[in-house]
């Protein structure tokens, strides 16, 4: 099944959106929040919160070019790496051949599909931990998306995301008008916590720089798989 998309997830489909994504993803927050704010400092703080372990079984929505999936193999764990976009796939296969990324290579499946399609059966699921990095303001319907990846979580299981949220002031809503029309949702942080919460998840921490959000959630124990 192929689910709705918007002309920004299209976007993601050209192999030059594929080759020049890091050239944005390694300045994007810093941009975005008006401080210093590497990609080295976002994956640091992804895996202090999540404290990911050997042989635990994580997925990484909207893997892109791999950079969270990298991050959370590196210590064992076992990462599918999910991307509906072949060409954004190819470049994170390739950097998975390089010296510094081949340990870590091994812990790596990256699988060309749609959220909206996994379910326990067919991801090998459930899962001890999901992340998304930004690829949450792209779903064409992110309610969707967030019930998919709490349905795929083990109970005590932990999801990060990085997303950006409404802006308050009047330039940062001009700039988000636009970005709107092509399809890109700016999720309210209350919105996300009550959709999150009716899915039997509940919030654990988390920041917000401007309009950029990092939050960690927890699946409840008592949840039934």
């Amino acid at each position: 099944m192929n689910p709705k998309r918007t002309l920004t997830q299209l976007t993601n489909t050209w192999k030059l959106t594929a080759l020049v994504y890091d050239l944005w993803r390694v300045r994007s927050l810093s941009l975005l929040t008006g401080q210093p704010f590497s990609l080295e400092r976002e994956l640091n703080l992804m895996l202090e919160w999540t404290q990911p372990k050997a042989l635990e079984r994580w997925l990484d929505v909207g893997t892109s070019t791999g950079n969270y999936a990298r991050a959370l193999a590196k210590g064992g764990t076992q990462v599918i790496g999910l991307d509906f976009s072949a060409p954004m796939l190819e470049v994170a296969q390739s950097k998975l051949e390089t010296e510094s990324a081949a340990k870590s290579s091994q812990n790596i499946t990256y699988r060309q599909d749609f959220l909206e399609n996994l379910t326990l059966e067919n991801s090998g699921g459930p899962f001890d931990g999901i992340a998304v990095g930004a690829t949450l303001n792209e779903f064409y319907d992110t309610k969707v998306a967030l019930e998919r990846m709490s349905s795929l979580l083990k109970p005590g299981g932990r999801l990060f995301m990085m997303y950006l949220t409404g802006s308050k002031s009047g330039l940062g809503r001009l700039i988000q008008t636009p970005l709107a029309a092509s399809g890109v949702r700016f999720p309210a942080r209350d919105w996300v916590k009550s959709t999150l919460e009716q899915s039997e998840m509940h919030y654990a921490r988390g920041e917000q720089h401007g309009v950029v959000v990092l939050e960690l959630y927890h699946k409840t124990d008592s949840a039934k798989i």
